[in-house]
């Protein structure tokens, strides 16, 4: 052979090798270390089956899927996805996915969680930078019967960025490690930003004070177009959807949970923050006939005290009774408010401590009636006084008969007696409930 032939058989040869193996010298056909990057079939891209050849795209039997996507995404929120590729019969299973905003640009962060079955590459694409997941050497095996699955974790943009959309390219081989026999196949998912709601603003439904509140207690929102008309629950265990209306709470753990509902108006629904809310920060949203319409938030603390009152506004005379105990262990049970109809309200009704009579004197308790008191860590750390004089707290904890409503006993000293109006200050475990009057007489 003249030297001319072989040199051209010698590039020949080299250029077949190159076009099967690669530069990098593994089989093209197979990339189980992981394909190129941009090959999702996203704008500008090449896919799979640019290389596999054989099957259309799509046109095989199997299924490919990604999961965990909301509809909607929050600035920084960051979702747990998983790319599923199901097909019988394939040795190995392979994919690689992004993450675009309308403009082929990069969107949210793409965050390795399984170092075994996944891994990141980049390149850029139009002069932008993407990056991409894809599997690895070891996440070519099957995950699953007749299937291989990925999971990956992706934070949201700090800003809305308009629709992002998902592209995903996955590969069922058959494992020969040739360019033909594989069926490619490709999804597109989007999410877009999440729509701007009307405020909801979430205080206790006792003292009308927020956004600190505590897991089970009663509170109330207010907002408009919250619910069609007005409607109470009727019976229990409370329902979490009245007349269409219902309330879901998202802790700091993420866990989202339906709200017990009292109450729900145009403009205020009465609701129980769920019991095992998270501590931390929590997102609620009032939703109306499976549309979400409005939206707010609160911060969950271990205890977030709130006296309810007579006139149901936080202020004045509590909404409680005096017990009487006897000196013969009689009991007795005393309004401390009566309605005034000049002034259309509630107003003190004077409590009489009795007559001095040393060990035989009345004992005179002042039961009050909260919420968002139940989980205290003792009576050492309650305190009340009225008047300025310090008041024995001997009880307070859940009610029982009601739900989120809680109790708190107080015995009144009888160097109160004939004070008149004077202001009741809680503390249950450093935190102050709203100030409530009582008349002594």
């Amino acid at each position: 052979m003249r030297k001319t032939q072989l040199k051209l058989a010698i590039i020949s040869a080299f250029t077949a090798l190159a076009i099967i193996y690669g530069l990098s010298g593994r089989p093209v056909g197979a990339f189980a270390e992981g394909p190129p990057a941009a090959r999702t079939g996203a704008p500008g891209e090449l896919i799979c089956a640019d290389c596999h050849f054989g099957h259309a795209v799509n046109s095989g039997p199997g299924v490919l899927t990604l999961t965990g996507l909301p509809a909607n995404y929050a600035p920084n929120q960051e979702v747990t996805l998983t790319v599923t590729l199901t097909q019988a019969q394939r040795a190995r299973y392979g994919f690689e996915a992004t993450a675009l905003d309308d403009s082929g640009r990069q969107a949210g962060t793409i965050i390795v969680a399984d170092t075994v079955r996944t891994q990141l590459t980049s390149a850029a694409v139009g002069g932008n930078l993407r990056s991409y997941i894809e599997h690895t050497f070891a996440g070519v095996s099957p995950s699953g019967a007749n299937q291989g699955s990925w999971m990956f974790k992706w934070r949201a943009p700090s800003t809305s960025v308009g629709r992002v959309t998902f592209y995903v390219a996955g590969n069922a081989a058959n494992g020969d490690n040739n360019l033909t026999g594989d069926f490619i196949y490709s999804l597109n998912v989007s999410t877009q930003p999440q729509v701007s709601l009307p405020p909801v603003a979430t205080v206790s439904a006792a003292s009308f004070n927020g956004p600190s509140l505590a897991s089970a207690e009663i509170v109330a929102a207010f907002g408009n177009n919250l619910a069609d008309g007005e409607q109470v629950a009727a019976a229990l265990p409370l329902p979490t959807q009245l007349g269409g209306t219902q309330v879901e709470v998202k802790d700091s753990a993420n866990i989202e949970r339906a709200a017990p509902l009292f109450f729900v108006s145009p403009t205020q629904v009465n609701y129980q923050i769920p019991p095992g809310t998270a501590l931390g920060a929590a997102t609620i949203t009032i939703i109306k006939d499976h549309v979400a319409v409005g939206s707010g938030s609160a911060q969950i603390a271990a205890i977030a005290p709130g006296l309810f009152t007579a006139n149901a506004d936080g202020k004045g005379v509590p909404a409680a009774f005096a017990l009487r105990v006897k000196a013969d262990l009689t009991q007795t049970n005393e309004p401390v408010a009566q309605f005034d109809a000049a002034q259309n309200k509630f107003v003190a009704l004077p409590l009489d401590l009795g007559p001095d009579l040393g060990a035989n004197s009345d004992q005179v308790f002042l039961v009050l009636f909260g919420t968002g008191i139940r989980f205290n860590g003792g009576l050492a750390g309650i305190t009340a006084t009225i008047g300025g004089v310090d008041a024995q707290v001997t009880f307070a904890g859940a009610q029982g008969g009601f739900v989120g409503l809680d109790q708190v006993n107080l015995r009144l000293p009888r160097s109160l007696a004939g004070r008149g109006d004077v202001d009741l200050v809680l503390k249950v475990d450093g935190q102050m409930a709203n100030v409530v009057t009582v008349k002594i007489r």
